[in-house]
């Protein structure tokens, strides 16, 4: 959760040094800003999910037309595609950069009527740079608010109610995980007022939770039990494919897998993002899944007698082919 605000701010921390920089070392700045973002794999997967949003638009009219000759209008039609739109512009200022020192603000003077450079540039990045940070901002502030409830989510079960959702799951085993999904879902909508749906259709099955399908972004949100046995990577490998197609089927990039560990074992997955970042994920054709693990199993003995507990390591090969499993 940290890294999601840390990553939000130093979003907000590159538009500000765009803006305030002079314009003689304006098409520095932007070099230094691509450079950055091509750093951060979470902004880069949002670049790629936007691009799919206009995947035709005419990339080189938009440069074209920030010249004085007419008055500049976005040809894009969705926020996503006006964020591509200024991502290939940033990028293409900064591989001309090292040979013309000047393009960021010669094309600043291109697009502003401002008399002096500075000011142009100021207009340039105020007008045409932001709205790709505001985007970038906004997108990983309302990942962050998904990831925020879930993590609150974890934290009550494995504090307070373990031995209550157990004791309900523990009767009914057959259909034990609508428990906890029905829970979930619960949770989803009293503290993180995101909008579910129980098994809604769709044309891969019945996703257990998929938000807000009549908003703009629906919240596909499965939840499956790990036991260790019966249960165990093979399960947690065929529903993450599952719900991999559920995000398909709904249009998403984004998903959430819920993982209930009822084992006493320690289930370590791998991750696309930065190790040890919480939660970890992976991205699957063209689908980022955030893994969610709860220790649901209420502790028969105190930490200090437990002894060591047994490491079930799921891997990457694993994920991409759950025919191995």
């Amino acid at each position: 959760m940290k890294y999601q605000q840390r990553l939000q701010v130093a979003v907000r921390e590159r538009l500000r040094k765009l803006m305030t920089a002079p314009f003689s070392s304006a098409g520095h700045e932007v070099h230094l800003a691509v450079t950055w973002i091509n750093s951060q794999p979470a902004l880069t997967g949002l670049l790629e999910e936007a691009a799919r949003a206009e995947p035709n638009m005419d990339r080189e009219r938009f440069r074209t037309g920030l010249t004085r000759r007419g008055q500049f209008v976005w040809h894009s039609r969705t926020e996503e595609g006006r964020a591509v739109l200024i991502w290939d512009l940033m990028q293409h200022i900064a591989e001309q950069e090292a040979d013309n020192p000047e393009i960021g603000w010669q094309t600043a003077s291109s697009y502003s009527m401002s008399g002096r450079p500075q000011d142009s540039w100021r207009d340039f990045t105020e007008d045409i740079l932001q709205p790709l940070f505001d985007y970038l901002s906004e997108r990983v502030g309302a990942e962050s608010s998904i990831l925020h409830t879930l993590e609150l989510y974890r934290t009550r079960i494995e504090w307070f109610d373990r031995e209550e959702l157990y004791t309900r799951f523990d009767a009914d085993r057959a259909n034990g995980e609508e428990v906890y999904n029905l829970d979930l879902q619960r949770f989803l909508f009293l503290e993180g007022d995101h909008i579910t749906h129980a098994k809604p259709r769709s044309a891969s099955g019945e996703a257990d939770l998929v938000g807000e399908l009549d908003g703009r972004d629906p919240l596909v949100c499965d939840g499956k039990i790990f036991d260790g046995s019966s249960r165990g990577k093979g399960y947690l490998v065929k529903g993450l494919h599952q719900i991999i197609k559920y995000a398909h089927d709904y249009g998403q990039h984004t998903a959430y897998l819920v993982i209930y560990n009822i084992s006493d074992k320690l289930l370590e997955l791998p991750t696309d993002g930065t190790p040890g970042a919480w939660p970890p994920y992976t991205e699957l054709t063209g689908v980022r899944v955030y893994f969610i693990h709860v220790r649901v199993l209420p502790p028969t003995t105190t930490a200090s007698k437990a002894g060591k507990a047994t490491r079930v390591t799921l891997t990457h090969d694993e994920l991409t082919n759950p025919d191995t499993t």
